[in-house]
């Protein structure tokens, strides 16, 4: 599979202060015009690693915090957002996200947190920053394998019942990868492409917390990653070990890609609604 020279003038990546997503911010430092960081943290406590992106020559560095749990922090980051990318976004790079907390966490806006930080919010800033995407821009989705190992449980989809750490990030990713299967048919035509990835195992503060210090360098995920950013594959696809892979038979499956949607209706419109400008 080929993957060509390809420099985004303007990049959004959001996760950026840990693990793959720092990874991935220091290497797009060198690669980008202009880098838009997304963490949790206050500017303040990401200082040192802001500063080490920052070197002539490199991009210009803009940070936007935002606490994924509520997703009225998400609409005022994704203005945040559009105002340090005035010029318009060429690469959206989804990759904040959670694991599985030990015992099952509601948000402030009532969802499950893993579902609400890892699939949720990613969908709402993603259709927010949507109008901002330049013609042929790219949107990558960072999944998991661990997609493959859940199925949906829409009458059960808050975990209330048997809530484990692991069934929680595997839903979750199971919701994203689907979720960027049905962006991909959305974008059609438009010009945007969406590819969705695993970026492997890698030895991360995330993966730590559910599986130990397992894996390879989260320089690792960050190839990967950038790999999905600029590879020649159609529009929809789901990368794994850098191949075009069939996801989980969960994910293509009618019913649950119809409910799917639904749910992100119900539960996304009234804040994508608002937060259109």
């Amino acid at each position: 599979m080929s993957m060509p020279e390809r420099r985004p003038r303007t990049v959004v990546l959001t996760g950026a202060t840990s693990g793959i997503g720092a990874a991935t911010a220091a290497m797009l430092a060198t690669r980008a015009d202009v880098l838009v960081l997304h963490g949790p943290e206050q500017p303040e406590k990401v200082a040192d690693q802001l500063r080490e992106l920052r070197h002539p020559g490199g991009a210009e560095i803009r940070y936007v915090s935002c606490d994924f749990t509520r997703l009225d922090a998400v609409v005022a980051a994704s203005s945040a957002i559009r105002d340090a990318a005035p010029d318009g976004i060429d690469l959206l790079i989804n990759d904040a996200g959670v694991p599985g907390a030990r015992e099952r966490t509601m948000t402030p806006d009532g969802f499950e947190r893993t579902l609400q930080v890892n699939a949720l919010a990613p969908a709402l800033l993603t259709r927010l920053l949507v109008p901002s995407l330049t013609h042929g821009a790219r949107i990558v989705n960072v999944g998991s394998s661990a997609h493959r190992v859940e199925r949906f449980h829409f009458d059960d989809i808050d975990l209330a019942r048997d809530y484990s750490p692991i069934a929680a990030y595997a839903r979750a990713k199971l919701a994203m990868v689907t979720w960027s299967s049905l962006l991909a048919e959305e974008e059609a035509g438009t010009g945007t492409t969406v590819v969705a990835l695993c970026p492997g195992v890698n030895d991360t503060p995330l993966s730590a917390a559910m599986m130990g210090g397992i894996g390879g360098p989260p320089e690792r995920g960050a190839e990967r990653v950038l790999y999905a950013a600029a590879a020649v594959v159609p529009s929809g696809s789901y990368l794994e070990n850098d191949r075009v892979v069939q996801p989980s038979d969960e994910v293509g499956g009618r019913q649950n890609r119809e409910q799917l949607a639904a749910l992100y209706r119900a539960r996304l419109r009234p804040y994508a609604q608002g937060g259109r400008r």
